[in-house]
């Protein structure tokens, strides 16, 4: 992981979020931008030469109130100052904008929080929805109201189709932070498998990483996100680690994106989501 990116609308309820990749930037060492979309609209009677003037005296207005904005983060969290990049977008597709900066900028990850509530340019759960359905860059989705622990679990929910896959992804993610991957089997009831012992230590020999594998039997009476709820409720030191597949088919239209949508915006811990490749 060499570069991330956070958004925020300078809302109290955005600052999860933003601690959460201050603290992973400092500890993988990365560089961070924490980014703002916000929109400077041109009044119809003014030149453009006067709406430049205008525009640019604003974005370093606002640049330097984000900037203030993050440090204050940092010294809360005891953190020690360290560089980032504060960006401002002009924009009024907010989740276009995003996903256009963090794409040409070519960022690992995006964080977002599950709701922000700025006066000038809100980060709802639609935004958060919509970028956790249109961006090929993994989200980070943090609750609001999360506090920092020790990340010491990256539990994947999975359906073993593409484990080879995208297992070396979650390895990437988890090695910095030391944390064991639990793969997260769910089955109906009068499904089985076979040897879940021999795939952990399959999977264990090749990655040369903690992993172990968790199965967990459907109860029929409840939704899927119900179950994997939880399931993560037994385990507050945990990220929840989905990969997400647009034709709604199978498992996926069982997790995503509906579910991981819904699943974002009452989650006690953050939820990390790949996009599937073909």
């Amino acid at each position: 992981m060499k570069k991330i990116m956070v958004t925020t609308d300078l809302s109290d309820n955005s600052k999860s979020a933003v601690r959460m990749a201050l603290r992973l930037a400092k500890l993988k060492g990365c560089a961070l931008s924490v980014v703002q979309v916000n929109h400077i609209p041109k009044p119809f009677s003014w030149t453009q030469e006067a709406y430049s003037k205008f525009l640019k005296k604003s974005m370093d207005k606002l640049t330097g109130e984000l900037s203030a904005f993050v440090s204050a983060i940092c010294r809360s969290i005891d953190l020690e100052p360290f560089r980032f990049k504060s960006v401002v977008l002009n924009s009024t597709e907010v989740v276009d904008a995003l996903i256009d900066y963090a794409q040409a900028e070519k960022f690992e990850y995006i964080l977002i929080a599950t709701r922000g509530a700025g006066m000038v340019k809100k980060l709802f759960g639609t935004h958060t929805s919509r970028l956790l359905a249109s961006s090929k860059i993994p989200v980070i989705v943090v609750p609001s109201k999360y506090r920092h622990r020790k990340i010491k679990n990256i539990i994947y929910a999975t359906d073993l189709q593409n484990i080879e896959r995208e297992l070396p992804h979650l390895v990437d993610f988890a090695s910095p932070l030391g944390a064991e991957i639990q793969m997260m089997y769910m089955s109906l009831p009068f499904e089985g498998m076979s040897n879940p012992e021999e795939l952990e230590l399959r999977m264990r020999e090749k990655y040369s990483y903690p992993i172990t594998f968790i199965p967990v039997k459907r109860n029929i009476e409840r939704s899927v996100i119900a179950d994997i709820h939880q399931t993560i409720n037994k385990g507050h030191n945990s990220i929840l680690a989905l990969f997400s597949h647009h034709d709604r088919s199978g498992f996926d239209k069982l997790l995503f994106p509906s579910n991981a949508e819904q699943y974002s915006f009452y989650a006690k811990v953050p939820l990390l989501v790949f996009a599937k490749h073909e």
